[in-house]
């Protein structure tokens, strides 16, 4: 919006000089009577003209979207950008346990992927959320076995660390997209919903949470406390949307969440 502000000035079109400001980066608000002289122009339009050229583009250039994770630091905010490379730890068939392979993806200039890894991904990936319960990831798989009546075994499933939102990398799309079912093994609360829901929207049907229909049985590991009320709701309300009843009734229910790591418990 700031950039589109910026446009109309530079035109001679009158703006919203009040939400202009409230869009200005500190450093350039603390400026403004350097930068712009302002008169009236009508109901909610001031006509804003440019008092110090230079000034006024350096502001263009800060406003625009940075190319890269290093024009963004030169900005003064890096996260500004993503960054050019994301990495992904993965177990596999071919493994030479206990060391995990890594999955390398690099952003190309001319907006395409480069990966790089050295193994056949089979047809089903098991996303972990936590670094525990990957690298006891064979402690994993006989409970999503018991969760979902279907074998998990590096016979038939790759495994990989999700690493919280990284997972949700575009630079890592073009390899999670040649999985035909990806599995989550997230934790059972609102954080994870959320980033289940945004990863739902990039690959569709072919992501399924890894929770038991009836969560029952493991009631009595739900017991993290939510931090308000509002967070209880909000993952009731993605467990539904989602389709994960059995989850939402277990929310409900205990009223807590359920940390990965405590289903390695004896």
């Amino acid at each position: 919006m700031l950039v589109k502000y910026l446009q109309q000035i530079a035109a001679g079109k009158p703006v919203n000089y009040q939400k202009l400001l409230g869009l200005l980066p500190p450093a350039f608000y603390q400026q403004r009577n350097e930068l712009f002289r302002v008169r009236a122009s009508g109901a909610g339009k001031w006509q804003v003209q440019i008092a110090d050229a230079t000034l006024f583009a350096a502001l263009v250039a800060s406003a625009e979207q940075p190319k890269d994770r290093i024009t963004a630091s030169q900005q003064g905010d890096s996260h500004r950008a993503t960054t050019s490379s994301c990495f992904l730890l993965i177990y596999h068939q071919q493994s030479i346990f206990p060391r995990p392979d890594l999955v390398l993806a690099q952003g190309q200039t001319d907006g395409s992927v480069l990966l790089s890894y050295g193994f056949t991904p089979k047809r089903v990936l098991l996303l972990v959320e936590n670094e525990e319960n990957f690298f006891r990831f064979q402690q994993l798989l006989p409970l999503g076995q018991l969760m979902q009546a279907t074998e998990f075994s590096l016979a038939n499933v790759d495994v990989a660390l999700a690493a919280g939102s990284r997972v949700g990398s575009a630079l890592l799309q073009p390899f999670l997209s040649q999985y035909q079912q990806i599995w989550c093994a997230f934790d059972y609360d609102a954080a994870a919903l959320e980033l289940y829901d945004h990863l739902a929207k990039r690959y569709g049907n072919c992501l399924q949470f890894l929770a038991a229909p009836d969560l029952t049985p493991w009631y009595g590991k739900f017991q993290a406390q939510p931090k308000s009320p509002s967070q209880l709701a909000k993952a009731v309300e993605l467990a539904r949307q989602h389709r994960l009843d059995g989850l939402a009734d277990a929310f409900l229910t205990t009223k807590h969440f359920l940390e990965q790591e405590v289903l390695l418990a004896e």
